[in-house]
């Protein structure tokens, strides 16, 4: 007997077999699912051209245009649109800013280049946007065929690395690179910018460094009127030092490294190490912002930087009590000298010291390298040998003796005398006081009164005995 099976039949109990045949062998069968991703959606910018050449003729305007485009799918904020450098004054840009682009969206800048000569001019085109990427985008601005590039900042474990590309440099012409990103702008010391005039033709690549600490191979900075370094700046440099000249650093300094010290911008500067030590270079304080204050200065040569914070230091170069042994109704004086022997202004508290006591003090503002005296004047209620201090400096010894034991021609001031500060030069020296001692101590024999009565009396005698005779 034939027996006829339909084919449906067939492939169902084929598809049984399987399933208990994957069972058997203790396979489980997992549904499949679809796996979905979400990305986040970013804004992208992109900019044409990167640089922008002019002609070199003076005596008409040359515009070129530029264009920014939003190439991701989120919107693109363009921040600002701003020229710096030295030469920003040649250059004029017709929009600054801000405007919001959708995705596939863009927008032209034009940039006029007027120039009264037709020396060599640069300078460079900034664009902040809200690219989490790209926060900064530059163009290079020029009317020659030198092209520089600079790099992104990157923050590494001990550093901030910025690295430039000079291409086509042509000697004796001035070179100045803006190296400042946002990710250099919250930093306590940073290079904004870097010009220099090199004296042969050719590339030049920088690589700019700063650091908070020193680097590893640089010398300790530590000069003896107590300048404490801000931070570190390193520069490595394929030009030779002797093929370079007129080197200008751009640089600002956090305001919070000088607040609570009695220090101001006026109190920085920028030094280099060369020969062996520290040299300080001529700095210009520029302006300040909300955060930091921006400074110019000078250098010889590219190498190794710090910029350094000026401190008012001082000294106490004398001491003295001008009458040490008195009476209860009589006084003395201690004369104290203090020198600023730092590189900054400052003021110094001077506190006079009974035993542990302090029972004055008063306040002295000194100018670098100055000296002032400051005179406490004090007596005494009770009698008693008293040590005298000043801060932590003992001066000498009082001896105070009741009722008028001890005679003096020192001046008495009151129980509470008023400190009297002045400038001088002069060493803290006793003055004498009657009786011919600084000690306060009595003079054996004639007092002076005794010894006028005397000659007094000799020569009425004398007198006398000639109108007699």
């Amino acid at each position: 007997m034939n027996l006829h099976v339909p084919g449906w039949t067939v492939r169902v109990l084929l598809v049984v077999a399987v399933v208990l045949s994957t069972a058997a062998v203790g396979v489980a069968v997992q549904p499949t699912r679809q796996v979905s991703r979400q990305v986040d959606a970013t804004p992208d910018i992109a900019v044409q051209p990167e640089v922008l050449r002019f002609s070199n003729a003076t005596d008409e305007s040359d515009a070129r245009t530029l264009s920014i485009r939003n190439v991701g799918d989120a919107p693109l904020t363009i921040d600002a649109v701003a020229i710096v450098g030295p030469d920003r004054a040649s250059f004029e840009r017709a929009f600054e800013g801000p405007v919001t682009l959708g995705p596939g969206e863009r927008q032209n800048v034009t940039v006029t280049f007027d120039a009264p000569t037709a020396r060599p001019q640069f300078a460079t085109l900034h664009i902040l946007s809200t690219d989490p990427d790209e926060p900064q985008r530059n163009v290079w601005l020029t009317n020659t065929r030198t092209v520089a590039d600079v790099s992104p900042s990157r923050v590494l474990e001990r550093k901030t690395l910025v690295n430039a590309t000079i291409t086509d440099a042509e000697a004796n012409t001035t070179q100045s690179l803006n190296i400042s990103w946002p990710l250099t702008r919250d930093d306590v010391v940073a290079v904004d910018a870097l010009s220099f005039t090199p004296e042969r033709a050719g590339s030049v690549t920088l690589s700019v460094a700063t650091n908070v600490s020193r680097f590893g191979d640089v010398p300790a900075f530590a000069p003896a009127d107590g300048t404490e370094p801000a931070g570190y700046v390193h520069v490595d440099h394929s030009i030779a030092n002797e093929d370079v000249g007129n080197v200008t650093f751009h640089v600002r300094v956090r305001k919070d490294r000088l607040a609570g010290n009695e220090t101001g911008p006026e109190d920085v500067a920028l030094y280099r190490h060369e020969a062996g030590g520290w040299v300080e270079l001529p700095t210009r304080f520029v302006d300040e912002g909300e955060t930091h204050y921006f400074f110019e200065a000078r250098a010889p040569g590219l190498s190794d930087f710090t910029t350094g914070v000026k401190q008012a230091k001082f000294r106490i170069t004398d001491a003295l009590v001008t009458v040490t042994r008195i009476s209860t109704h009589q006084g003395t004086e201690v004369r104290v000298r203090v020198r600023n022997v730092g590189g900054a202004d400052g003021t110094y508290t001077v506190k006079l010291l009974l035993e542990e006591t302090v029972v004055d003090r008063t306040e002295l503002s000194i100018a670098p390298n100055g000296t002032r005296q400051a005179t406490f004047e004090r007596s005494f209620d009770e009698p008693g040998t008293y040590q005298v201090y000043v801060n932590e400096r003992f001066v000498g010894n009082v001896t105070v003796e009741s009722g008028d034991t001890v005679t003096t021609g020192a001046s008495t001031p009151g129980r509470t005398g008023t400190p009297r500060a002045e400038t001088t030069d002069d060493a803290p020296t006793a003055r004498p006081e009657a009786g011919g001692t600084t000690s306060g101590e009595s003079v054996p024999g004639l007092g002076f009164g005794t010894t006028a009565v005397a000659l007094l009396v000799a020569a009425l005698s004398v007198a006398v005995r000639r109108r007699h005779r």
